[in-house]
Formats: C-alpha cells, structure tokens, sequence
C-alpha cells in the first residue's frame, strides 16, 4: 500500500450516466462502520473535513481509503478509516445519503447552517443560470459516454464471439484460489472526470497487478466477475460499461483490462478478431474525451457557484465544528 492510503471512486460518470456504488465505501464482509453524513451546498468545508481527518489519521498510522469525485478528483466523496471502523461522507446530491438509524450507526453534521442564507439568497437568480448550465453540459458529457459505452460493449461482444471461453474459464479456475462465500465489494477505480479519465488502479495495495491487452482482456474480466461472484472479493466496475469489470481483485492479485487494440493474448482466440473492435474501441475513445471536455465546463460552472456561496459561509464556525469532531473521533 502507498502511504497506507488506497483511493477509489465511490461513484462514477458513466456510460449509463452518474451510477454510485456508495454501499462499497464498506466492504460486505466488515463489521458494521460509524457514519458521519455530511450536508450542505458546495464551498462549504465538507471536502477540506475529511482531507483534515484522512491527513491526521495516516500521520497516526492509520490505514485511510479515499474515496475520491467524479466531478473533480482533486475533492473527496468520502473517507474510510478501517481500523476504528469509522466512515465520513458527503451525504448531497447526487448521491443524498442519511443514516439509516441515526445515533446507532452513524450521524449526521450538516456544515449548511453555517450558511448565512438571508443574504445569500440575494444571488437566487444567478446560481440558477449557473445551475442550468451545469446540466447541460453534464447532459452532453453523458450524451457522449453512452454512445462510447454503446461501441465498447459492441466491442467486447464481437472479441467474445472469436474467444475460446472454454479455454478462459479453465485458465481462471485452475490459476487462482477463490475468497470465502460472501458477497462482492462494488466501486470504481477509473472515471472520466474534468480532469481527464483519472485512474487509480495503481493506488492499490494488490501484491500483483496483471494488465490483459488488448478487447480480450475485458472477455477475461467478465468471466472472472461470473467466477467471484459470490465471494469475498472486489469488483472495479469499467465507466463506459458499468455492468461489466474493469479490475477483479482476487486474492492478491489484481487482473485488470487494459483497453487498446494490441493483444497478447491470440492463444485464447478461435477466431481472428473483427476489424470492428479497433474502429470501435477508437471512436469510444474520441467520444471519451469530448465528454472529459463537457465535464470541465461542468466544473468551471461548479467554481462559479462555489464562488459565490464561499462569501456567506462561516468558515470560523466551521473550524470549530471540524476541531470538535477530530475531539470526538480521536484519531
């Protein structure tokens, strides 16, 4: 592990649009976390929390998981601390999160009363001009990721056509040992972001890490999904296609797609692969990176309405209120 820090996405801008996996924040198999939810509009201090609690944490030996946004990876979605089973999270939208028994298995501390709203308010019309640009371009950035989910799913199709999935399965089964029964942890490890598409699959801790070249490598991955899918392992969704793997983490070993049009992996295949995958897989590409531009101009609507709340919010009481709870969490 780097630092004794991993870093995930908890949830991801993909080809079926926004999908959040907040539930993997926890793996199945732990035993049950302390929550604390964290509400209120943007700008006001809930990202800079955590970064505070995640820092001190690791400076006190601590293992820390980041959970990073998809709309801007520099910020954190939430902050996983295993060893004293605590969890904090941005509770807003588009992912609203409450505890489900508030005082029993978690609570929730919303940095939105800091908010001077009565003249905030005075920039009502502006920040819904704002507002509306912000979805427009999220609406053309996902416009993009479907069409490029659309040709990457057409692609791996037409590689498992030509694949020896016999072969595959057998391959899988005889090299790896399988975890406990159990139910499989669901996140993200790559996401198109302003950005760029950020990648965290090296922020592991994964004793092995084996990249599969090439479209055949992601038929592999989904035989791998069907073989842990009912034990105790972790699942890194792809963003384009949701339903399917990128990484599977079994036992120590990471299996991960690489998605490009080289493969090395022909002494799996029946068949020639179709000369549609490269012309697939290069178009998803291309669509991927105007839907990285639409995000930017998502972000940069973002800044504009954070600019404008930061004014109202009282970081001085917000500084008490981050200092009171390091207290309480004791890290």
């Amino acid at each position: 592990m780097s630092n004794g820090k991993r870093r995930y996405f908890p949830g991801a801008n993909t080809g079926r649009g926004f999908i959040g996996h907040f539930e993997g924040i926890v793996p199945p198999w732990s035993e049950p976390h302390y929550t604390y939810v964290l509400k209120g509009g943007p700008g006001v201090g809930k990202s800079t929390l955590m970064k505070k609690c995640a820092a001190i944490a690791r400076a006190n030996g601590f293992t820390v998981e980041e959970f990073r946004c998809a709309s801007d990876p520099e910020s954190f979605d939430a902050v996983r601390i295993p060893q004293r089973r605590l969890v904090l999270l941005d509770g807003t939208a588009p992912h609203t999160i409450d505890p489900a028994m508030p005082g029993i298995d978690g609570e929730t501390l919303d940095l939105g009363r800091f908010l001077h709203k009565e003249v905030f308010k005075r920039r009502r019309e502006e920040l819904f001009v704002l507002a509306e640009e912000n979805r427009a371009h999220y609406k053309n950035a996902f416009a993009c990721l479907s069409a490029a989910g659309s040709l990457r799913r057409a692609a791996v199709s037409e590689a498992a056509r030509s694949a020896d999935l016999t072969m595959i399965r057998t391959f899988l089964k005889e090299g790896f040992t399988l975890p406990k029964e159990g139910t499989p942890r669901t996140l993200f490890l790559t996401s198109p972001t302003p950005a760029g598409v950020a990648d965290f699959r090296e922020a592991q801790d994964a004793e092995n890490t084996v990249y599969l070249p090439g479209v055949l490598g992601a038929v592999f991955l989904n035989e791998a999904m069907k073989l842990v899918q009912n034990t105790q392992t972790e699942i890194f969704l792809h963003p384009l296609t949701p339903e399917a793997p990128q990484c599977v983490r079994i036992g120590d070993t990471m299996l991960c797609a690489a998605d490009d049009t080289r493969s090395t992996l022909n002494e799996f295949l029946l068949s020639p692969l179709s000369d549609f995958i490269p012309f697939a897989m290069q178009e998803a590409e291309t669509l991927t990176a105007q839907a990285v531009e639409e995000l930017r101009l998502c972000k940069r609507t973002h800044d504009a309405i954070e600019t404008i709340y930061r004014p109202f919010v009282d970081y001085d009481h917000v500084e008490r209120e981050t200092n009171r709870l390091l207290e309480t969490l004791k890290l």
